[in-house]
């Protein structure tokens, strides 16, 4: 049986302890008005705080969700889905700075919440046998200018795609910021092309990206994917769309993930977790 306290114990005082939430980079710098917020020359700075951190420390995302396979307009559950991501940000110079991160996705049965590793796909008939290979960090490099310049392409596949920030909206005491991914993927092994859209709708509250002192800033995400079959699936030449939904939360340190990721990393990926500063480099 998995014990949580035991799995978090074994992760190392920097995975908790240096992961403070309330991290100050400086005290001196004045309140940011809404319309230095909304100012579009202005928007990749403000992306970073609300996706990312204001300082080098680790960061942490969770995602919680569902995949449907979509055919003749007809939407079946698939499966669901739990994510987990650690980020560390590094400047580079005034100009530019680095992503390096390590993520991964647990497929769980949709009624037992199992982790699904023999998976009976109910559109093909077919029993798909799904493996889980460790994270590997990824670096990306991002201009508070241009958004990301290079991103590093997923193992076996080559990406050719762009990134999408729309201008950020202030809605009352919350900030919102649409994110988008429209990506071309080339298996190498066998020249397919699948196409992916990645759409995020990120929140933090304006009070908080308001103080740029503040390192770390709360979010909340939405996001949903519209998606060619990923080869995980063994669809062949089936026609159809694979779409996700999902919500998520930022936080701070990796205990504050939720327990249901945290059990399957320590059942799959204990090593990974284990040290989440060593892991990012």
């Amino acid at each position: 049986m998995f014990d949580r306290r035991v799995f978090l114990s074994a992760m190392g005082a920097a995975a908790t302890s240096a992961c403070v939430g309330d991290t100050v980079v400086s005290d001196a710098a004045p309140a940011l008005t809404t319309g230095e917020l909304q100012d579009q020359a202005n928007l990749h700075r403000i992306y970073r705080r609300v996706r990312y951190r204001n300082d080098d420390l680790p960061v942490f995302w969770w995602k919680r969700g569902r995949r449907y396979g979509v055919v003749d307009n007809v939407m079946t559950p698939l499966f669901d889905m739990h994510v987990g991501a650690m980020y560390r940000c590094r400047e580079l110079d005034y100009e530019r700075y680095e992503v390096a991160s390590v993520s991964t996705n647990f497929f769980t049965d949709l009624v037992s919440g199992e982790l699904l590793e023999d998976w009976s796909n109910p559109l093909s008939g077919q029993v798909v046998r799904f493996t889980y290979p460790a994270p590997q960090r990824s670096v990306a490099v991002h201009s508070y200018v241009e958004g990301v310049i290079s991103k590093a392409d997923w193992p076996g596949m080559r990406i050719v795609g762009r990134h999408v920030l729309e201008p950020l909206e202030v809605i009352g005491e919350e900030v919102w910021l649409r994110e988008e991914h429209w990506l071309d993927a080339t298996v190498l092994a066998t020249g397919r092309v699948m196409k992916v859209h990645d759409m995020y709708a990120l929140c933090s509250p304006l009070a908080a990206l308001r103080e740029p002192a503040l390192a770390f800033v709360p979010a909340l995400e939405h996001f949903n994917d519209y998606n060619d079959w990923s080869p995980r699936f063994d669809m062949g030449d089936r026609p159809g769309t694979s779409v996700a939904r999902c919500f998520g939360r930022k936080v701070a340190a990796l205990d504050e993930m939720p327990d249901d990721f945290l059990r399957l990393a320590g059942q799959v990926h204990p090593e990974t977790f284990r040290d989440p500063a060593k892991a990012l480099g």
